[in-house]
């Protein structure tokens, strides 16, 4: 199938990518990223933390040390070294000349994932199975920007991420195609709970991909749009409530831990000591 994919440049799209590269490596795929999500304004100082490790520092500082050291890892990295794919910034997925562009490709096929633009309904009318989107919450109960803290912060028992269509430029609202759930861990920092629906959410594609590359439709679900709420940028309060539950944000152990076991999970006991000590040192 010829398929574009619609990534945001940050560890969770990328960690999601190399989970589907192998599959994604049979099929004809451009990608186009957006490196921003929601509005730049504002935002309270874990936010603007998170961030910086799950981008600032993973392509820079990070990609650097790697590369400087030369250190052995299968992880493709979104930076200067990508190569298996077209991989171009999309600054306006819906002027006249990227619909243009993504026309001449003819894709079967749009994925999206933490993608930070709005797709309006030329651009949607464009691949002849549609586009689909792997969305970091349970919907319709969480609609719009890190469902998972708001989740954790209702004291919820569970999280999950959920697979449904865009069939317009409403925002999480278009059909549900399958939900994946599991239980939060108190014990982790919300940025590791964040990180697990990942796997789960790209074994979602992997199974619909089949479904769709057998010409089969995809069964799904209308939302009742009357549940749920949609949540905007967090507030500086949001991430409060999140700590006083004694749930950090993010911690070093739990960064160190996604990077170890996500990212550069083959490295040999040299590299992995060194790492971990430039992660410390640099925290």
């Amino acid at each position: 199938m010829k398929i574009v994919l619609f990534l945001n440049k940050d560890l969770q799209a990328n960690i999601a990518y190399n989970l589907l590269k192998s599959e994604l490596l049979k099929h004809n795929v451009r990608i186009y990223y957006s490196d921003t999500v929601g509005n730049s304004n504002n935002k309270p100082s874990d936010l603007i933390k998170l961030e910086y490790y799950e981008k600032g520092f993973l392509f820079g500082k990070l990609s650097k040390f790697i590369n400087k050291n030369k250190i052995d890892h299968s992880f493709e990295f979104f930076d200067s070294n990508f190569k298996s794919f077209p991989f171009e910034k999309s600054s306006n997925v819906n002027s006249v000349e990227f619909i243009n562009e993504v026309k001449g490709f003819n894709p079967d096929l749009f994925i999206s994932i933490r993608f930070g633009k709005i797709f309006k309904d030329e651009i949607i009318k464009v691949p002849k199975n549609g586009l689909i989107n792997l969305h970091s919450a349970i919907l319709p109960d969480y609609r719009g920007i890190m469902g998972t803290l708001h989740a954790i912060k209702e004291k919820k028992s569970k999280i999950g991420c959920t697979l449904h269509t865009i069939p317009n430029s409403g925002i999480d609202t278009g059909e549900i195609i399958e939900i994946a759930t599991l239980d939060i861990n108190p014990e982790k920092s919300l940025f590791w709970n964040i990180i697990q629906l990942y796997p789960l959410g790209t074994e979602l594609i992997l199974k619909n991909l089949k479904i769709i590359e057998h010409n089969k439709f995809l069964k799904t679900q209308k939302q009742n749009l009357q549940e749920g709420s949609y949540f905007s940028v967090p507030s500086k309060s949001d991430f409060e409530q999140i700590e006083s539950l004694g749930i950090e944000i993010i911690s070093i152990e739990d960064y160190t831990h996604v990077l170890t076991n996500y990212i550069l999970k083959d490295l040999s006991e040299i590299d992995r000591v060194q790492l971990i000590n430039f992660i410390k040192s640099s925290w």
